[in-house]
């Protein structure tokens, strides 16, 4: 019984969306114990898994969530841009020293779009698809790992507290996934939250946003 009881408790632990609800009293105990044991493949009767889901001290903290999606609700404007490209490129000093020169071919006074994020081993860079070819002959074809065209962004511009509220990303992302839209590449660089999205996702992703901080003011 004791192991049944730890690994339905592992499970939990391992989904918060579960556990959001449940604090929130929103789960029959009875059906949540027959999923269990269908879809994870728990080896125990339905009694010993309602027992267990039963005994599983809830963290008051989950209510968190529901912070988020009211701070998400003084989002102050959402925006777009669409016709984005990425380039992936190799993160050493030969590639330093020509990203200087990306500032000769985008314009911001234009409008263009430059967005750069670094990892231990890879730089990407987010420019307008007009650009794209003028930024591929900047750096040898060596230096390139991958380029996407058919991108887009949505630009939400942030209430303060949004920066020290946990739970912001989450309910974002959430709320993109159950409407089946994928996260490309997600940046905050405060007042701004920019999440990249494909194309053609763009319209769906960001009314999604836009109901999502409208629904909760």
């Amino acid at each position: 019984m004791t192991n049944i009881v730890h690994e339905v408790w592992k499970i939990l632990d391992n989904n918060p969306s579960i556990r959001r609800e449940m604090n929130r009293e929103l789960i029959n105990v009875s059906a949540l114990a027959r999923y269990i044991i269908n879809k994870k493949k728990i080896d125990a009767n339905l009694d010993a898994v309602i027992s267990a889901i039963r005994r599983y001290k809830l963290d008051m903290n989950e209510d968190i969530f529901d912070n988020a999606y009211k701070i998400l609700g003084q989002t102050i404007n959402v925006s777009t841009k669409s016709n984005l490209s990425e380039i992936s490129l190799i993160k050493d000093d030969e590639v330093q020293v020509l990203l200087p020169k990306l500032f000769g071919i985008i314009k911001y006074v234009h409008g263009d779009v430059l967005r750069v994020t670094q990892a231990n081993e890879s730089i990407r860079l987010l420019i307008d698809e007009k650009n794209m070819n003028k930024v591929i002959d900047l750096f040898p074809k060596n230096k390139i790992i991958s380029k996407e065209k058919g991108l887009a962004e949505i630009n939400i511009y942030i209430h303060p507290e949004m920066q020290t509220t946990p739970g912001i990303l989450a309910a974002i992302a959430n709320e993109l996934a159950i409407n089946d839209i994928n996260i490309v590449e997600f940046m905050t660089c405060p007042p701004e939250m920019i999440c990249v999205v494909k194309k053609g996702d763009l319209l769906r992703a960001s009314n999604v946003l836009y109901n999502l901080c409208e629904s909760n003011k």
